[in-house]
């Protein structure tokens, strides 16, 4: 059948059929996808550097060797903080219990007593207890994810290796081969060239803002700074959310340790931090083109959740990236790509 004859009724049938069949396929092995994924654009990031290595005349071999001992000792580094880091905050959490009861408790004082039920079923105290108790597990299931995630890192760290040693390789290849390459190997070399750049660019974005605020975080003594940071850096892939659950548990700790005042102040540091970060630093450093429209950002999120689970939620903003990359490499699709950005980018199209 020829599908560039066929009626656009057509079309839409055969591509919405291969785009379930395609989830559908991914979700069965979301673990594997995971796991590669995660590998592949942690050595994208680290590419650049192997290749500034080789340029400044240190071998290849010698190069991904360096690199890879660096991501190691980064990794056992934040590994080694991170669990010191869950075994205090799991010893503290009656004493934060405590205060947030108490502060929650407080808050009750405050509030007319004509909104207080007199019955011990349903107040505003009960209420509160309720949400102070939420507030502990949320933190809790925070920390727990991150040490949950050290399980697969031996097979990431060893994915990425392999990974790094053929990329480290890959420009000699594309340049022996330039004279013969065809226009579709042309675009897909510039397809490589720009994943490698944002994932450069928002490596250094998320660093700019999780450095930023863990310096605050440590100025004002809040406990656990640089877990915090670390997750942070982390979550900060997420669009939007990521950064809100990222700060919850330094908000709540500057609480206990400051009061209202405390916690305010985190929350200005945050918005004026990412802000400045996000619309200001960004867009100069990766352009127009590699923005994404906030409404098709909500959408991949809640597609890639479905796909690869929480994984799918930290990697939703590379991986759409990945499509609107792919889909500028090629005349016929950059429209669909414009549709992926912002409004501005239609407009003027």
């Amino acid at each position: 059948m020829d599908y560039k004859n066929s009626s656009i009724p057509v079309r839409i049938l055969v591509y919405s059929t291969f785009a379930v069949v395609l989830t559908v396929g991914m979700r069965e092995i979301a673990p594997i996808l995971t796991i590669l994924f995660l590998s592949i654009f942690i050595a994208l990031i680290f590419t650049p550097l192997v290749r500034w290595l080789k340029r400044k005349s240190i071998p290849g071999g010698l190069s991904v060797i360096l690199v890879i001992l660096l991501f190691l000792l980064i990794v056992v580094i934040l590994g080694m903080v991170v669990a010191k880091a869950a075994a205090q905050f799991g010893n503290k959490i009656p004493i934060y219990q405590m205060n947030l009861i108490w502060f929650m408790d407080t808050l009750t004082n405050y509030i007319p007593s004509r909104y207080i039920s007199s019955s011990g079923d349903f107040s505003i105290s009960s209420i509160s207890r309720d949400i102070a108790a939420l507030m502990i597990t949320f933190m809790t299931s925070i920390i727990n994810g991150l040490l949950n995630a050290g399980a697969t890192a031996g097979i990431v760290i060893l994915t990425t290796a392999f990974l790094l040693i053929d990329t480290a390789n890959t420009p000699e290849k594309i340049q022996s081969e330039i004279g013969n390459q065809s226009e579709l190997q042309m675009r897909m070399s510039k397809f490589g060239k720009s994943l490698v750049g944002f994932m450069v660019i928002r490596a250094e974005i998320n660093l700019i803002v999780a450095i930023s605020i863990t310096a605050v975080l440590l100025l004002g003594k809040i406990d656990f700074a640089i877990l915090w940071g670390v997750l942070i850096f982390m979550l900060n892939y997420i669009p939007y959310l990521g950064l809100i659950f990222a700060t919850v548990p330094p908000i709540m700790l500057a609480l206990f340790k400051y009061g209202p005042a405390g916690a305010i102040a985190v929350i200005v540091v945050t918005v004026i931090v990412a802000g400045l970060a996000e619309n200001v630093v960004f867009p100069s450093l990766a352009g127009k083109g590699l923005k994404l429209s906030p409404a098709f950002l909500f959408l991949a999120l809640i597609y890639w959740n479905y796909v690869l689970g929480p994984a799918g939620v930290l990697l939703s903003i590379p991986l759409t990236m990945v499509l609107k990359i792919i889909l500028e490499s090629f005349e016929e699709t950059k429209w669909l790509a414009r549709l992926m950005g912002p409004t501005g980018d239609v407009e003027e199209d």
